[in-house]
């Protein structure tokens, strides 16, 4: 039913083995996300577009918000950064705990890799996060916001942030068969990351008294790590990357590894 992984293949060898299969996968999901809509792949501008406006007009407008050193242009920058990632966090989370379970028949009837589920459907949702991610970057070089130093950072984190959340959900989504809460309890999962995160601040305008709860959030590392150089215009803090490194390649191969252990449970509850 299921494929067997030799235990010696490394992440390379793992993305040339299912690479092709799992693009084309990814491909056909992206098309279908869209399909039958008036606006069609419009939707994967709009959508970010339309969330980053409505937070930039809540905290920048609204509430009037100031952080040290940064103009309102530039704070602006801050809270799209920060929007990026946590977009990326609420779409992979909400459709990819149900992925295992929704593919049902997939799974009993044919030889498709299960455990190419997770990352496929991780990487499908990535089009709008994409999208926000991109327009913030234009919005720091049109203000002049951002420093060469992006021109790597931003990258990178980009990539750790994929492999943390395919590592999160290769877990949860075999975790989501045996424990349906599991995907009731999405919702306010993404509403209490957001609400954790530094989108709207930085780590200086948080009380010490409070600051731990801030670095018990994983997105945390990552949104500083796009922040500094897009709206800072320096290098993320050491403890942003070292956590960001942390939290990516270790989610991601424990995930695989909780995965391929754990896999057969789909005999007993999908």
């Amino acid at each position: 039913m299921f494929e067997v992984f030799s235990s010696r293949d490394n992440g390379t060898s793992w993305i040339g083995l299912y690479g092709p299969r799992l693009y084309n996968a990814v491909k056909h999901d992206v098309r279908q996300r869209y399909a039958g809509s008036i606006l069609g792949s419009l939707w994967a501008i709009l959508y970010p577009l339309a969330m980053l406006c409505f937070y930039a007009t809540i905290y920048v407008v609204i509430f009037r918000v100031r952080a040290p050193n940064l103009t309102p242009e530039t704070y602006t920058v801050l809270v799209m950064s920060g929007l990026a990632p946590i977009i990326m966090f609420s779409e992979s989370l909400s459709n990819g705990l149900g992925v295992i379970a929704g593919q049902r028949a997939l799974l009993m009837n044919t030889v498709f890799p299960a455990e190419l589920l997770p990352p496929r459907s991780v990487l499908a949702s990535q089009v709008p996060s994409l999208a926000a991610l991109t327009m913030t970057v234009m919005a720091a070089i049109y203000l002049g916001s951002a420093s060469p130093i992006a021109l790597i950072v931003v990258p990178m984190t980009w990539i750790l942030l994929t492999m943390f959340l395919i590592g999160l959900v290769w877990i949860f989504s075999l975790i989501a068969l045996a424990v349906r809460d599991i995907q009731q309890a999405v919702g306010i999962v993404n509403m209490a990351v957001m609400v954790l995160s530094p989108m709207a601040y930085t780590p200086a305008m948080v009380p010490d008294q409070l600051k731990f709860i801030l670095w018990f959030n994983p997105l945390t590392y990552f949104i500083l790590c796009l922040q500094a150089p897009l709206s800072l215009g320096s290098w993320p803090a050491p403890s942003a990357m070292i956590g960001a490194l942390c939290l990516g390649v270790g989610t991601f191969f424990l995930g695989r590894a909780f995965f391929r252990r754990a896999r057969f449970a789909f005999v007993d509850y999908a």
